[in-house]
């Protein structure tokens, strides 16, 4: 009886997690009738107008569900601005988390099933938070990346005698992913009714990248006590730019040391490889022995505790 404990909890936890989903799942079923129902009627008078709606959208039960699934993996992080994974990837990597946690804490150390249970749902969360936290990690960089730019393509609109929200406009129009979006946002709540001060407010703190909150200081700023916003603009995206290249020149005096934290993590799981070939009755006891098991748990932990140290260390030099 105390064996089919831990499966118990585990299909317990995997319950549970099927309930939310069927439950997100009803909730969002129920908001695309009703938004069935309204674009029904929008249509309608669209078509009396001669108005055309777009037929390439995403379903809205799509975006909700995708938005909420993101909204629980994703708990915690400072920005979650730029995730875009599909419900469908995010629950097979959930389920691919807790497979290949069970297989190894269960099937390849061989400890406790209760140890495999927690294991698995650490899976569970952990898969999905890596996926998404990695996609925002590169949204991140592609937005610094193109943000000079696009605060150039503002500072000729405004030379041109075009005001700043209509330049906001066009920039969401012309602009690459994801600085488009973003600046699509900004024109849409001012289109309905936000100010534009609120809109670079909410959009800040949305974003939180530091050279963003920049942009919306120096543009609130100007709006308030007037200036040559061109020429603050021209200032703001040189140092963006300078600031990138010491970014880089940081991350490129730094890769001998990751390159050397790479060689020196690889040695073990090299070491073990060759003697797994040569003399595989060597290792056994690692495997078969409990006390093994907890040198090999050691070692594990060891080297992810170093990992993510090494890592910390190099991500607050080049991080953006």
């Amino acid at each position: 009886m105390t064996a089919l404990i831990p499966w118990l909890l585990t299909s317990g936890v995997l319950v549970l997690i099927g309930a939310g989903l069927a439950v997100t799942l009803v909730s969002v079923r129920r908001a695309r009738h009703e938004l069935e129902r309204r674009t029904s009627l929008v249509a309608g008078k669209a078509s009396r107008r001669g108005g055309v709606l777009r037929q390439d959208a995403e379903p809205e039960w799509r975006v909700i569900l995708g938005n909420r699934l993101r909204g629980i993996f994703a708990f915690g992080l400072a920005r979650t601005w730029g995730m875009r994974t599909s419900p469908l990837v995010l629950l097979i990597a959930a389920c691919c988390g807790a497979g290949l946690a069970w297989f190894t804490l269960h099937s390849g150390l061989h400890l406790s099933s209760w140890v495999a249970a927690l294991g698995s749902i650490g899976g569970i969360i952990l898969a999905p938070r890596f996926l998404l936290k990695r996609e925002q990690n590169a949204a991140d960089r592609k937005f610094m990346e193109l943000f000079p730019d696009t605060i150039d393509m503002v500072i000729r609109m405004l030379r041109a005698g075009v005001p700043v929200t209509g330049a906001v406009r066009e920039v969401g129009n012309e602009a690459p992913p994801p600085v488009n979006d973003v600046f699509t946002s900004l024109a849409d709540q001012m289109a309905i009714g936000i100010t534009f001060e609120e809109a670079l407010a909410l959009a800040g703190e949305r974003i939180g990248l530091p050279d963003f909150r920049f942009f919306v200081v120096a543009i609130s700023l100007q709006r308030a006590t007037g200036g040559n916003l061109a020429s603050t603009l021209d200032i703001l995206s040189d140092i963006m730019r300078k600031r990138r290249a010491m970014r880089l020149k940081a991350r490129a005096t730094t890769g001998e040391v990751r390159m050397s934290a790479y060689v020196l993590g690889a040695i073990p799981f090299l070491v073990i490889g060759g003697l797994l070939l040569m003399t595989p009755d060597y290792l056994q006891p690692l495997i078969s022995d409990s006390r093994g098991n907890v040198i090999i748990a050691a070692a594990v932990g060891s080297l992810v505790i170093g990992f993510v140290t090494i890592g910390r260390m190099m991500r607050s030099v080049t991080t953006v």
